[in-house]
């Protein structure tokens, strides 16, 4: 299809952006089936005469600047907590947003070439990846590493930039990811969701509530009433208690976030539950709270430190 053939806007019902043949009278949006004229379209976007730009040079720029959305950002996972997350997320979407901004004018200047150009600019993407990942060496954990950084920051603030190519960069990144690396994907995530997670004090458990779900317990299983009372109780009364259950809830919503953006969740949890919650639940069952406590704190550490590279004092 001629680009001149191709009408391009935004659905005015889901504001996802549509591309569909010119000539059509009436059509229905892919996303929300919200039936719709041109004229429905036309106003929500720029023309494509309207705008300037060489599309060649750029995407060029996209292809040598995104590589670096991720190279050089890997202080990020330090940051996927309470007190830091929303400020760091603003932050990057501030330094790498033309990045973007680039790819989607390129392919609002030539709309008919934006499934190309997106499969080209992933596939460019991820080769740079893997060049970078040898050249550290233990790739295997650089790419996870990395991939913490694309699902927590990249791909959320590419949807919240709501440009006319992030849904389909998004989806284009994360179906191309899992082609190249099927035992370790990633999944779509939002800002919102994630930002909200750590807007929930006190209602969850977090980990051990991630943990029940998984297993298909409800919020009042005897597992949780159990974590709920010793965390409401003994805990609290310790010396040293608010200050480990405040700490908990500034990184227990990012290790959840990690661990549910990032693949093989159910192992993931499965793991978790038998090597830290499984032993803490049978020390309160055995009224053990002491040795509970000192699980409690070797699980927050040591999965703050392999999901967001935390490093503890003592």
């Amino acid at each position: 299809m001629a680009e001149e053939d191709v009408l391009v806007g935004r659905c005015p019902q889901c504001g996802e952006e549509i591309q569909v043949p010119a000539g059509l009278e009436a059509f229905s949006c892919l996303y929300c089936g919200s039936r719709l004229t041109p004229d429905d379209l036309r106003g929500n976007l720029p023309p494509a005469e309207a705008l300037e730009g060489d599309p060649a040079a750029l995407l060029e720029r996209v292809r040598r600047d995104l590589i670096g959305c991720v190279a050089d950002h890997a202080q990020l996972r330090q940051q996927i907590t309470r007190n830091h997350y929303n400020l760091a997320f603003q932050n990057y979407e501030v330094q790498c947003r033309a990045v973007f901004e680039d790819l989607d004018l390129a392919c609002r200047l030539e709309p008919a070439s934006q499934s190309l150009w997106i499969g080209q600019v992933v596939d460019d993407f991820l080769d740079r990846l893997e060049a970078r990942w040898a050249q550290l060496g233990r790739a295997g954990l650089r790419r996870d590493e990395d991939k913490m950084i694309i699902a927590v920051f990249l791909v959320p603030m590419v949807g919240h930039l709501d440009l006319t190519i992030s849904g389909a960069f998004c989806q284009t990144l994360q179906q191309k990811w899992v082609e190249r690396y099927p035992k370790s994907p990633f999944y779509i995530g939002t800002y919102e969701d994630i930002a909200g997670g750590f807007r929930k004090k006190f209602k969850l458990c977090f980990i051990t509530t991630a943990v029940c779900h998984e297993l298909g317990l409800p919020d009042d299983c005897p597992q949780l009433e159990a974590f709920r009372a010793f965390r409401d109780g003994y805990l609290m009364a310790c010396p040293d208690g608010p200050a480990l259950v405040d700490a908990y809830y500034d990184i227990a919503p990012g290790i959840v976030a990690c661990i549910d953006l990032c693949g093989d969740r159910a192992q993931r949890y499965a793991a978790i539950r038998e090597a830290y919650l499984d032993p803490c639940y049978r020390d309160l069952q055995a009224g053990r709270p002491e040795a509970c406590k000192a699980r409690y704190v070797r699980m927050v550490r040591d999965l703050g430190g392999a999901y967001l590279g935390l490093r503890w004092k003592n």
